[in-house]
């Protein structure tokens, strides 16, 4: 028999500031302990889509994962790492499914500022920040992977007028990982600009524009994007090193004209908590429909280069939903975001396609010596802004 899919109708919201704070620092010190503030947004023509993260703790970083691992197995001869000389802050800017821009940048724990009100999150010169209107301010300005320009980007998450917040215990009660969907639904606006550092042109090139919906040419040069569309964010914490508290995690987000639609599943390892799965419906940032037991059908089963076995299709008939994981943006041996096209069942083959992001974390690859030397291709630590008393 399949199972049914179970819906909570939940309660009225109250403002995106509750108590307790989606956006609270839990500040775990637990071997390979780690959290982030994730934020992504896709333009209103569908052609841009933007990942920043920033990491209190970056659990994909192998230095950081193997001294976890070795203080686990002979603490007095190996010390306990700190969550916070890994922080790092990343962004990706995708244009037509293909990067455009990325970065992702380790720091020590001098570089990372932490402030309750308003609530602050700095590392080096990079700075999230959300006033007492609810509003997200995110200022970034780090080295591009190459180390050939500097990615500098001002952006504004402007929760929908309903938003709640929803938190959920991923993990074990003592050893737990919170993910807490902040705000399901944002206006985003800002500016994102790839400043070369080098003499001559930059190495990276984007796509050919087209002209803008007036006609004239739209606000977009080699350099430089002029950003509108809509945004989610959500904020994640966990207690134990990524590989030992979880085998792997499916998410994925939509934004659909009169609703968002948000998926987690997760497999924790034996003895770290059960298998939880969430289909959630929002209505202007407000969950209206919470389904604790989804049906969720993974098909057209693939394996990358690096043997991650993944569904190109998942279907959710109970929210008679179904999307194709077209655009694989990014992808490494534990690791692999898409930018995913959704239907509706019902819906017309002529309907406009719904643009989304989701991605897949398998961690039997994650800290395993033969994969951990390709992380600092991606992985970089540049020489740090913050000054040192």
């Amino acid at each position: 028999m399949i199972p049914q899919p179970h819906h909570d109708v939940l309660t009225k919201p109250t403002h995106v500031a509750t108590t307790p704070d989606p956006d609270r620092f839990f500040a775990f010190e637990q071997p390979g302990a780690h959290e982030w503030w994730y934020f992504d947004a896709i333009s209103h023509d569908g052609r841009d889509a933007l990942v920043i993260v920033f990491y209190a703790g970056l659990p994909f970083d192998p230095s950081f994962g193997v001294a976890a691992i070795r203080h686990h197995r002979d603490p007095s001869r190996f010390p306990k790492p700190d969550p916070l000389d890994h922080c790092a802050v990343g962004l990706c800017w995708y244009r037509d499914g293909q990067t455009a821009a990325y970065a992702l940048n380790g720091f020590r724990r001098p570089d990372f500022s932490y402030r309750t009100d308003p609530f602050t999150v700095a590392i080096d010169a990079n700075c999230l920040e959300r006033d007492h209107e609810g509003v997200y301010h995110l200022s970034l300005d780090t080295p591009s992977k190459n180390g050939d320009a500097r990615l500098k980007a001002k952006l504004h998450f402007t929760p929908a007028a309903s938003t709640r917040p929803l938190e959920r215990n991923l993990g074990a009660p003592d050893h737990p990982h919170h993910w807490i969907l902040a705000a399901a639904d944002c206006r985003v606006e800002g500016d994102l600009e790839i400043v070369p550092i080098t003499h001559g042109r930059p190495r990276f090139r984007l796509p050919a524009q087209p002209d803008g919906p007036s006609g004239g040419p739209r606000k977009l040069s080699a350099a430089h994007l002029a950003f509108q569309g809509r945004g989610y964010h959500d904020h994640n914490a966990g207690a134990e090193e990524m590989s030992r508290a979880m085998t792997r995690w499916r998410w994925g987000r939509f934004h659909f004209e009169d609703r968002t639609l948000i998926y987690y599943q997760s497999e924790p390892r034996p003895g770290k908590g059960d298998p939880a799965a969430l289909v959630i419906e929002c209505r202007d940032g407000e969950p209206i429909q919470l389904d604790e037991r989804p049906v969720l059908q993974l098909d057209d089963r693939s394996r990358t280069v690096f043997g991650l076995q993944h569904a190109r299709r998942l279907t959710a008939p109970g929210h008679g939903l179904t999307w194709e994981q077209t655009h694989l943006v990014d992808q490494g041996p534990f690791y692999l975001r898409w930018l995913p096209i959704a239907r509706r069942l019902d819906q017309d083959v002529s309907a406009p396609i719904i643009r989304g992001i989701s991605e897949l974390l398998d961690t039997h690859h994650l800290n395993r010596i033969w994969f951990n030397w390709m992380i600092p291709y991606r992985l970089k630590r540049p020489a740090s802004s913050t000054p040192r008393s």
